[in-house]
C-alpha cells in the first residue's frame, strides 16, 4: 500500500518564508546575514565606526547610577577584518572624575594607571576576523557627586597590526540619579 504525502510543500514554503524574513531582519539590524560584511550601525547618537578594516571600538555603554551607587562600563571591540589580529592589543578606558573602580574588572589583565583615572586592559591572544572582545569595568560613584550630574569618559585602542592608523575613541557618560 502506498502512502500519499500531501502537505510537505506547505512546510517547505513556511521554511522559505522564515529564512527570507530572518535575512531581512538581519539586514535591517545591521548584522550581516550568511557571512556577508557587517554594516556600520549607530550607537548612542555617536557616528558609527568608519569603514576601515581592523580593530574598532564598536560601543561603550553604562547604566545610570545612583549617587554613591554602582554601575558597569561595557566596551565592545570588534575586528572587522579582513585579517585576524595576531598580536596582543590593549584597550584603554579613561574614567571620569567622580568614580572609582570597585570590584572585579574583565579581563583580568587590566591595570589601573594615571592616578586611578585610566585602565589599560591587555588582550594577549589577538582577535579573529568578525570576533569581538569585551571590557567590563565596575565603578562606584564617589561621595560628593550629586544627582543630575553627567560624568564622561572614553574607550580607545590601538590596532597593533596598523600602528599608524588612528582608531576613533568611543565616549560614554554616566548619568547620576
Amino acid at each position: 500500500m502506498r502512502r500519499v504525502r500531501r502537505g510537505w510543500w506547505r512546510i517547505g514554503l513556511a521554511v522559505a518564508l522564515c529564512v527570507g524574513a530572518t535575512g531581512t531582519a538581519a539586514v535591517a539590524s545591521g548584522v550581516a546575514p550568511f557571512g556577508g560584511r557587517p554594516t556600520a550601525v549607530r550607537a548612542e547618537g555617536q557616528p558609527a565606526p568608519d569603514d576601515q578594516d581592523g580593530l574598532q571600538v564598536v560601543s561603550a555603554t553604562v547604566d545610570r547610577a545612583e549617587a554613591q551607587g554602582l554601575t558597569v562600563v561595557r566596551a565592545l571591540v570588534a575586528n572587522l577584518g579582513p585579517d585576524p589580529v595576531t598580536k596582543q592589543f590593549t584597550t584603554t578606558v579613561r574614567l571620569p572624575k567622580g568614580v572609582t573602580v570597585e570590584g572585579q574588572v574583565f579581563p583580568d589583565g587590566c591595570r589601573v594607571e594615571a592616578n586611578g583615572r585610566q585602565l589599560a586592559c591587555r588582550f594577549r591572544k589577538g582577535l579573529g576576523v568578525r570576533r569581538t572582545a569585551t571590557v567590563l569595568v565596575p565603578l562606584r560613584v564617589e561621595e560628593g557627586i550629586r544627582p543630575g550630574e553627567r560624568l564622561a569618559g572614553t574607550v580607545s585602542l590601538q590596532d597593533p597590526d596598523r600602528p599608524g592608523r588612528s582608531v576613533p575613541d568611543r565616549a560614554f557618560s554616566i548619568d547620576v540619579q
